[in-house]
């Protein structure tokens, strides 16, 4: 815990220091990484209104925030943490139910106890702006003032529990009538400058940092000061801090004494962090949870964040792939070496590399899965920080152990794309379009959170991923659609397992040239199943010309329904595969001899290295294993690279005519 704010703390010191802070230029989706004593909220409907006001401190116009629109207003110590019925107010912005003592006496009467403990420290360090807003505060006008100008000369009615009702025409010229609770209504202000132009407090950094001068001379003249377990500083500390994923929080003090009796006194000795920094660390991973650009949810209330500490601009790098990329391996586009998989990923070498071009130790990579396990709670599932260099090479690895070759792009897949292969089935959209989906997401999350440390720390990939994967491709089946898909992926799983497990590297462009796959039965096997495959394959196209390339779809053939069965029994199904064949095999003889001579010379010869295999004493004769898969993959890609070759020779010999 203390490694990961420490990470929090430094990354937004660096930012305060080079002016990232409250930088509304710097905005991303209306999210910007928050002053201390602030925060933000978020417009949904019509939630937050903002009066306008002049320098009389009077209420000239007003407006609902648009959809999505955030506003930024100063907050308490107790206000940051309120709940249920505790009165609590903000500094400033608040729900109408503290600004208006007509709906709640008691909110009001402590709101306006604190915007009156403002001014009087205003008058010595001056703010304008604030003194404008806060005696317009003081006139108590607020509810009437927002009636006045949301509804004009409208009829309306207010009920015993503050229902706003009133009519309103529809575009179809109908009456309807709208209800909108005032209790709940958050009022900001935006102040009318007629020389500059009017500025909003979401925008006001002058009234920003007079707040925290303020906060910070309150707590220095009227408070107890402590050692911060994270500075090492004496300061001023608490034992609420402000929530992270809604008001689930990072640090929480239980309240059952038995927690910590025997080894504390209370909750706060536990642990001691300053108001201040409390406020940076939780504001700095505040704004990288809610902006895409640095996480990623993958589930169940859990997400994947990850930043560089020294160059926020950069935001997270891609490491999980887009929730909505249905994109796979049967969507071929170009990718380079610094990628890694799906569309939105970013490139390695740039994203790691400093501003001077190269690897800087003065800048740490960071990456942390956190989890919402209660209302009340978050929890820290993995963290790690790295050097950027170290980072870069982690993650290059993984690309590079898991990269595979699909027709003629090399890719590695993203752990989406692995986990819903491995624990998914094909499901189809409203629109036809068929992908892998993994349904469970409790299963599809945690299996996310064992891939990421394979990538960080990297660790070996678990077995037991690597049998589901050969489980689901020994049911060839089950796939209608998706089985190159599928194939291309546990590929990349089994070359990662090889590696990681055997010490045996492969490259997808060099298979038959990895010495344990020669001596492998069950290499063979899978290279005599493609080549059953294609010959049926070859004599229907021959016999209806429909074509069987890629991306096509194909009907079952005889080596697909017997999948399974040469996996468990190779031997016997070799046989029955034989005899099955021999009508295919005398259509390409009768059409198509030169294609019927190659098949049988491709069989014979590897018919025979599976009888020397299987006479050997030192190999299992019983079902086959992963090899299996890779010898399918080999020889059908064999074919594939033999159709392209005498593509281009036909094209070649059709462009020499032509000239």
């Amino acid at each position: 815990m203390m490694t990961l704010m420490n990470a929090l703390l430094e990354t937004y010191d660096f930012a305060l220091k080079n002016n990232l802070v409250d930088n509304s230029n710097l905005s991303v989706d209306g999210q910007l990484l928050l002053p201390v004593f602030h925060s933000s909220r978020r417009n949904k409907g019509d939630n937050i209104f903002e009066m306008t006001i002049n320098s009389s401190s009077n209420v000239i116009s007003g407006r609902f925030l648009d959809e999505d629109e955030i506003c930024v207003f100063p907050i308490t110590e107790d206000s940051i943490t309120r709940s249920g019925s505790k009165i609590a107010p903000h500094a400033i912005s608040d729900e109408l139910s503290y600004l208006s003592r007509k709906i709640d006496f008691d909110k009001n009467k402590a709101y306006i106890a604190v915007v009156k403990e403002m001014l009087d420290y205003e008058k010595n360090h001056r703010c304008e702006n604030f003194k404008i807003i806060g005696e317009y505060i003081v006139k108590n006008t607020v509810l009437e003032d927002f009636l006045r100008i949301y509804l004009g000369k409208k009829e309306y009615q207010i009920d015993n529990k503050f229902n706003l009702k009133f009519n309103i025409t529809q575009d179809n010229g109908k009456i309807k009538e709208k209800s909108i609770n005032l209790e709940k209504i958050f009022i900001t202000f935006k102040l009318e400058k007629e020389l500059s132009g009017d500025i909003s407090l979401t925008r006001d950094t002058n009234l920003h940092n007079f707040y925290i001068k303020y906060v910070r001379n309150k707590n220095k003249e009227s408070k107890n000061l402590e050692y911060c377990d994270l500075t090492g500083e004496m300061d001023y500390c608490v034992e609420r801090h402000r929530g992270v994923i809604g008001n689930a929080k990072l640090i929480s003090i239980s309240n059952n004494d038995e927690t910590y009796y025997g080894r504390f006194k209370n909750g706060k000795d536990v642990y001691s962090l300053s108001y201040e920094v409390s406020q940076k660390v939780h504001n700095m991973l505040k704004y990288l949870l809610e902006n895409k650009n640095y996480n990623r949810f993958i589930g169940e209330n859990a997400y994947v964040v990850n930043w560089l500490s020294n160059d926020l601009s950069k935001g997270g790098i891609e490491l999980v792939s887009d929730l909505e990329d249905e994109d796979d391996f049967e969507d071929v586009e170009e990718v380079t070496m610094s990628k890694l998989g799906g569309k939105i990923s970013q490139k390695l070498g740039e994203y790691f590399l400093g501003e001077d071009g190269k690897f800087t130790s003065k800048s740490d990579f960071y990456i942390l899965i956190i989890e919402k396990i209660s209302n009340g709670r978050v929890s820290i599932k993995y963290f790690r920080n790295l050097s950027r260099s170290e980072a870069y090479e982690r993650v290059m690895n993984w690309y590079e152990s898991t990269r595979w070759k699909f027709y003629d792009i090399e890719r590695t897949p993203s752990i989406y794309q692995i986990v819903n292969f491995v624990y998914g089935q094909e499901k189809e959209d409203r629109n036809n379009k068929v992908y892998l989906s993994c349904e469970n997401k409790k299963l599809s999350r945690s299996t996310i959170e064992r891939l990421i440390p394979c990538i960080i720390d990297s660790q070996k990939i678990p077995k037991d991923i690597t049998r589901t994967a050969f489980y689901k491709l020994s049911n060839k089946q089950s796939y209608k659609k998706k089985w190159d898909a599928a194939l291309n992926i546990g590929c990349s799983l089994i070359k990662k397992y090889k590696n990681d497990y055997e010490n045996i590297k492969i490259d997808p462009n060099k298979i038959s040239e990895v010495k344990e796959l020669e001596e492998s039965r069950s290499f063979y096997y899978g290279k005599l199943m493609a080549i059953y495959e294609k010959i049926e394959l070859d004599a229907i196209r021959g016999r209806t010309g429909e074509d069987s390339g890629k991306g096509k779809s194909q009907r079952i053939t005889n080596s697909d329904r017997l999948w399974n069965s040469m996996i468990r029994t190779p031997e016997r199904t070799r046989f029955i595969l034989e005899s099955k064949i021999k009508p295919y095999m005398n259509v390409l003889k009768k059409n198509s001899p030169g294609i019927y001579v190659n098949h049988d010379k491709l069989i014979t010869n590897i018919t025979l290295k599976i009888i020397s295999l299987n006479e050997s004493e030192l190999i299992n004769k019983g079902s086959l294993n992963e090899d299996f898969i890779l010898g399918y993959y080999y020889q059908k890609n064999e074919f594939y690279k033999r159709k392209d070759i005498e593509s281009e020779k036909s094209n070649s010999k059709n462009d020499n005519e032509e000239d």
